[in-house]
Formats: structure tokens, sequence, C-alpha cells
């Protein structure tokens, strides 16, 4: 009669089990990770009064297309913080899901202003579809409010970039960068259009 066998032990089976592992982490990493971005630099910023400030950026998102090509990116969260010159009347941190284009300081009223805009049609929709790509902030009272656009901005232009690279920037970002690499946007991405046509 013939001894009945014995199904091997587990055991047995974790040296190969071993040997994929690696290869399986790698693959998980790769399909979670690799589409994520989280950048920060600092830039030089000019205010309408001539005033000069430097402000750290950051910008956290997602990318978009990164099979067969490098693709574009979503935002998620920006933000924009005076980092000089240091004083007591500097506004908060900035903090939104919308790219900011345009920082300023209205003296009449003693409020920092932010103008900021977006490049997907979902934000469109989110936003109600707005007659133009833009959000306005004012800082009341140690903290940012959404507002409405006033037509004095109209012709406004940028002096925030607003095409961060996915990859990163470079350590810091001076004006003369911005100025050439803005060359190529759209006229609403460079300053505050008082008509605008989407395509959405």
């Amino acid at each position: 009669m013939e001894r009945f066998k014995k199904p091997l032990p587990i055991l047995l089976t974790l040296p190969s089990f071993t040997r994929i592992l690696p290869s399986v982490l790698l693959v998980a990493v790769l399909l979670t990770g690799c589409g994520k971005v989280d950048i920060s630099w600092t830039e030089d910023v000019a205010l309408q009064d001539g005033t000069l400030l430097v402000v750290r950026r950051g910008a956290q998102g997602k990318k978009l297309g990164e099979i067969g090509g490098s693709g574009g990116w979503e935002n998620t969260q920006m933000t924009l913080e005076i980092e000089s010159p240091k004083l007591a009347t500097n506004p908060p941190i900035w903090s939104e899901r919308w790219v900011p284009m345009l920082l300023d300081y209205d003296a009449p009223t003693k409020e920092w202003f932010v103008v900021a805009t977006f490049y997907m049609c979902t934000d469109w929709y989110d936003l109600g579809r707005p007659k133009l790509p833009y959000i306005a902030f004012r800082s009341k009272g140690g903290r940012w409010e959404q507002v409405p656009l006033s037509p004095e901005l109209y012709g406004r232009k940028a002096n925030l970039l607003t095409g961060p690279r996915s990859g990163g920037e470079p350590k810091h970002v001076t004006i003369e960068d911005k100025t050439l690499r803005g060359e190529h946007a759209s006229k609403e991405y460079k300053q505050v259009v008082s008509s605008w046509h989407t395509a959405c």
C-alpha cells in the first residue's frame, strides 16, 4: 500500500517568496508614488510700488499622462509665504487649491491680496463656471478671505510663477526667469484679463 504523501511545509516556499518580494514592493511603490508632486522654491516678487520681496512657494499635486510621455500635472495645494522682509504687517501663509499669479499690497485698505487662477476644466466647474479664470483673496484679521475680483485689477500683470514644473524648480526663481518662461504662457496667465473664452 502506497504511503500517503504529506504536503511540503510552507516554510520551504519562503526562499522563492523572499526573492520576489523586493520586486513586488518596487512595483507597488512605483504605482503609488511616481505620480505625486511635492515641490518648493523661493522666488523674487516685485510689487506695483516697486517693493521687492522674496516669497516661499510650495506645490503639491499629481502627475497626469505618465505612460508614454511626461504629460502635465494637476495641483491639489499651493502655498505662498513672504520670506523677506519679515515684517509684522506681512500676511499669513496663503494655502489654497488654486495657482497664485498676483500678490500685492493695497495701501488704502492696508490689506494684502492674491489673485489666483486654475488650469483644469474640473476646477472651472467646481467654481461654478465663472466668466473669468480667477479667484481673489484678501487678508483680513489675520486670515485670508475669498472676495469678488475687483475690475480695478484688469490689466495687472502677474508677478508670481504660474507654471511650476512637476519635476521641481531651481532653489530660487528670479524675475528674469519668470519673464523668459512667461513668454509662451497664455494671456490670461500673464495678466488679469477682462474677457475670456474657455474650451471646457
